[in-house]
């Protein structure tokens, strides 16, 4: 069993360092330059986000009433422990995908392009996951 105990735990996480990117006053400009869709598939739980970093949209699972509307430019497969590893700073990406542990359908570029400027979003990440009192998934990883 991964970290995340069920897709509300991946969305609400996860999710949420998604759509924190998108207010952030610096960050959220960067990213919509990107203009890229991507769609992450996770397992262990299954959960699905859609993001559309042109519109800044933040689509958490099927039934999200936010809908992403713009064709997605890559869609990226993974266990939901190599996502929440990553917004912790412990992933790379390329090595990741290389390995299988993601697995990318779609343009690489239009991932390559958001991964750098996500960086300064690790610390965010972490203080989203202190802030409601789960250091045990902070420590969950090594």
């Amino acid at each position: 069993m991964g970290v995340f105990k069920d897709e509300s735990e991946v969305y609400q996480y996860l999710g949420r360092i998604f759509q924190v990117s998108m207010e952030d006053p610096e960050l959220g400009p960067k990213l919509r330059k990107v203009g890229s869709v991507l769609k992450l598939n996770q397992t262990d739980p299954e959960s699905t986000i859609v993001i559309d970093f042109g519109e800044g949209v933040v689509q958490l699972g099927a039934d999200d009433e936010t809908k992403v509307t713009r064709p997605i430019d890559a869609e990226l497969d993974m266990k939901a422990d190599v996502a929440h590893r990553f917004w912790l700073g412990k992933v790379n990406v390329a090595l990741a995908m290389a390995k299988g542990d993601i697995r990318n359908h779609g343009k690489v570029s239009a991932v390559m392009k958001v991964v750098p400027i996500t960086k300064p979003l690790f610390a965010t990440y972490e203080k989203i996951l202190r802030d409601a009192g789960r250091e045990d998934l902070v420590n969950a990883v090594k």
